[in-house]
């Protein structure tokens, strides 16, 4: 096995040296982000499909970010370690699922009689 770092840990390992917060608050951190993009970009009301894109690319993100960890762990430990990249998957999206969720709710709502 090898103990080389692919570029996209090394990157990871630099990030968490500046960024005061565990690994697992970054993922929580970065769904927040895709959330608040589309609170901003619906400013001028509700629009489910700023919170559909918001978890849609959350969720590319999140999958594309797993693969080269799985790359990775392949390769330094022989096995892909899958509870772990869902769990990371499931923090990330977490956010912008709930903001699907309720604007999805509230646009229903709203064409209720």
């Amino acid at each position: 096995m090898s103990t080389e770092s692919s570029a996209y840990q090394s990157f990871k390992l630099w990030l968490a040296e500046y960024l005061p917060v565990d690994r697992d608050i970054l993922h929580v951190l970065i769904g927040l982000m895709f959330l608040l993009t589309a609170v901003f970009a619906s400013r001028h009301g509700l629009r489910l499909q700023q919170f559909a894109r918001a978890f849609l690319g959350a969720l590319l993100l999140a999958i594309a970010m797993e693969v080269l960890d799985r790359f990775d762990d392949l390769r330094s430990l022989g096995t892909w370690r899958w509870q772990a990249s869902l769990s990371d998957i499931g923090r990330t999206v977490l956010f912008p699922a709930f903001g699907l969720i309720a604007a999805w709710c509230l646009s229903h709502l709203k064409r209720s009689p």
